[in-house]
C-alpha cells in the first residue's frame, strides 16, 4: 500500500513539474532568427513578335511545370455587365474547336493536371500544372483555348446558372453588402467600387459577349506566359512559337487615373434584429509602387494584420466584442484601400469601433516600441519567404511586380527593406495616411439597435 502511495506522490509530483514546466515554456517561447533575405529565381524572358512576353523561371527539382497566361484584364474591363470576364474566363473551359471540354479536361488528366483559370480586377490568368515531360502539350492547349474556343449558348446558359446561384449567396451574405457599400463609397461607380453583377444582367448576357470580351481583352501584347519548375526549355520555347505565334495583337488600353472619393461618409445598411454587426472603415491609400508602400504594409500588420496586432487583441481579447477583426491593405493599379472589418456583437457595435478608432489614432501619436515591431518584422519576413517557396508563388509574384511596375528590387530586398524601417516611420505612415476624419464606415446590422451607440462615441461625431 505504501508502495502504491510512493506512486501516486511521485506521478502527482512529475505531473506538476511539467506543468509548470509548460507553463514557464509558454512564457518565454524560444526567440526567432531573423529570416534571410528571399531569393529571386533566375529568369529568361523573351518576347514573340505580337508582344507575348514569355518568362521561363527553372525552379525546383519535382519533375512538375507550373504555365500560366496571365493578362492585364478582369473586371476592370467589364463595362456595365459586371462579372462578364468570369463568365469569359469559364466559358474557355468549356472545348474548343479541336477538344471537347470532356476531351479537354482528360487530356489535361493524362498530363498529371487541370485546367485553372482566376479572374482578378486588374489581371486574369489561365494555366495548369502538368508534369515535365508534358510542358510543351500544355503550351499547344493553353493557346488552343484563348485561341479557338467555341463559346456556345448551351455551354453559357449552364454557367450563367451557377453564376446566378453564386450571387444569390454573396448577396445573403452581410459581409459581402459590406463590402460592396464600402468600395462603392470609396470609389463610386468606377470598377473597383462595383462588386456585384444584377440578376439581370446576368440573364442578359449572349455566347457573343463572352467571345467578344475575350477576342479584344485577352490578346498577346497584353498577356505574359510564365513558365516555372522543371523543363526543357528548348521543347517548351519551340512549343511557344509554335503555339502562340500567329496570335493576332489587340488594341492597346490606356487606364485613366483612379478617381477616390474623401471621408467621412457613413451608410448603415438594414438588418433587423441581427446579432452582429458587420463593420467596414478605411479609406483609400496607395499603390504598391509607392514609396511608403512598404511601412504601411508592416504598419497595417502590427494594427490589425495578425491574429496578434493591437486592434485584434483589443476588441477580441480583452474585450471579447468579434471572433476574427482584421485590418487589409487591397492592392489597385494606381491606388489601394486600407480597412479594418469585423463582426461584432450588436450591443458593443459602437464601443467596438470607438476602440479600433482609439487604436489607429494612438499609433498615429505613439511610435511602437522596438521590441513589438522587431516581431512584427520577424513574421512578415518569415512569412513572405514561405509563402513565396513554391513554382505558382513564384509566378504570384513576378506577376505582381508587374502589374504595379516595380523593379527587382522589390522581391530581392524585401526582407532588408522590411527590417529597415523604424518604430517612428511606422507613427509617420499612420498619421499621414489614417486620418479617421477622412474615412468611411459602413456598417450592416439591425439599425435601431446600433443608431443609440453611434450617436454615444465621441470620435464618430464626424459620420453622424
Amino acid at each position: 500500500m505504501k508502495f502504491k502511495r510512493k506512486l501516486l506522490v511521485t506521478a502527482v509530483t512529475a505531473l506538476c513539474t511539467l506543468s509548470a514546466f509548460s507553463v514557464m515554456a509558454k512564457e518565454t517561447p524560444p526567440v526567432g532568427g531573423q529570416p534571410k533575405d528571399f531569393v529571386v529565381p533566375e529568369t529568361d524572358t523573351v518576347t514573340l513578335d505580337n508582344g507575348l512576353k514569355v518568362t521561363f523561371i527553372p525552379y525546383g527539382k519535382t519533375p512538375k511545370v507550373t504555365l500560366q497566361l496571365r493578362t492585364g484584364t478582369g473586371n476592370i474591363d467589364d463595362g456595365e455587365s459586371i462579372w462578364l470576364s468570369d463568365i469569359s474566363y469559364e466559358m474557355l473551359r468549356q472545348g474548343t474547336h479541336t477538344y471537347t471540354a470532356k476531351q479537354l479536361a482528360e487530356s489535361v488528366a493524362s498530363m498529371g493536371g487541370e485546367v485553372n483559370t482566376s479572374v482578378g480586377m486588374d489581371s486574369s490568368f489561365i494555366g495548369m500544372s502538368v508534369l515535365s515531360e508534358f510542358g510543351d502539350d500544355a503550351v499547344a492547349l493553353i493557346a488552343d483555348m484563348v485561341m479557338n474556343a467555341k463559346f456556345e449558348t448551351n455551354d453559357l446558359e449552364r454557367i450563367k446558372t451557377d453564376t446566378q446561384r453564386r450571387l444569390t449567396v454573396s448577396l445573403s451574405n452581410p459581409s459581402s453588402i459590406a463590402n460592396e457599400a464600402f468600395y462603392n463609397s470609396v470609389f463610386g461607380n468606377h470598377p473597383y467600387g462595383r462588386l456585384y453583377p444584377t440578376s439581370e444582367s446576368i440573364s442578359a448576357l449572349t455566347a457573343q459577349n463572352t467571345a467578344d470580351f475575350v477576342k479584344t481583352n485577352v490578346v498577346p501584347n497584353r498577356s505574359h506566359l510564365y513558365v516555372s519548375g522543371v523543363f526543357n526549355k528548348n521543347e517548351v520555347a519551340k512549343a511557344v512559337e509554335a503555339s502562340f505565334g500567329q496570335w493576332e495583337k489587340g488594341e492597346t488600353v490606356e487606364r485613366k487615373t483612379v478617381l477616390t472619393q474623401t471621408g467621412p461618409s457613413f451608410e448603415i445598411l438594414a438588418r433587423e434584429g441581427a446579432p452582429q454587426s458587420t463593420l467596414r472603415l478605411g479609406l483609400a491609400t496607395l499603390s504598391p509602387a509607392h514609396d511608403d508602400y512598404m511601412k504601411m504594409s508592416l504598419m497595417n500588420t502590427l494594427l490589425g494584420g495578425a491574429f496578434s496586432s493591437r486592434i485584434t487583441s483589443n476588441i477580441r481579447e480583452d474585450k471579447g466584442y468579434t471572433y476574427s477583426p482584421r485590418s487589409s491593405m487591397v492592392d489597385r493599379v494606381g491606388t489601394g484601400v486600407w480597412y479594418e472589418a469585423a463582426d461584432v456583437t450588436a450591443e458593443s457595435t459602437g464601443a467596438a469601433l470607438d476602440e479600433i478608432i482609439k487604436e489607429i489614432n494612438l499609433l498615429a501619436n505613439e511610435a511602437p516600441t522596438a521590441e513589438e515591431l522587431e516581431g512584427i518584422k520577424n513574421y512578415m519576413a518569415g512569412i513572405f519567404v514561405l509563402r513565396n517557396s513554391s513554382r505558382t508563388a513564384i509566378i504570384s509574384q513576378l506577376a505582381f511586380t508587374e502589374l504595379h511596375g516595380l523593379d527587382e528590387s522589390y522581391l530581392a530586398d524585401y526582407v532588408k527593406t522590411i527590417y529597415a524601417i523604424t518604430p517612428e516611420e511606422i507613427k509617420a505612415v499612420t498619421a499621414k495616411y489614417l486620418d479617421v476624419n477622412k474615412m468611411h464606415l459602413t456598417i450592416v446590422g439591425d439599425t435601431e439597435s446600433v443608431m443609440p451607440q453611434l450617436k454615444e462615441v465621441e470620435a464618430l461625431k464626424p459620420f453622424m
